[in-house]
């Protein structure tokens, strides 16, 4: 239990906690999350 904890639900804590658990799923996340910005960002561009 981190500080973390303080100021978050029980849910988004156990979220948090399985990023610790798996850092390899925090790169894919950050990955996943560039990937569908740079597609709204081109998407609203060429309109």
């Amino acid at each position: 239990m981190g500080p973390y904890y303080r100021n978050t639900s029980q849910g988004m804590g156990g979220f948090v906690e399985v990023f610790y658990e798996h850092p390899s799923l925090m790169v894919l996340f950050v990955a996943a999350t560039i990937g569908v910005g740079v597609y709204l960002w081109r998407k609203k561009k060429t309109e």
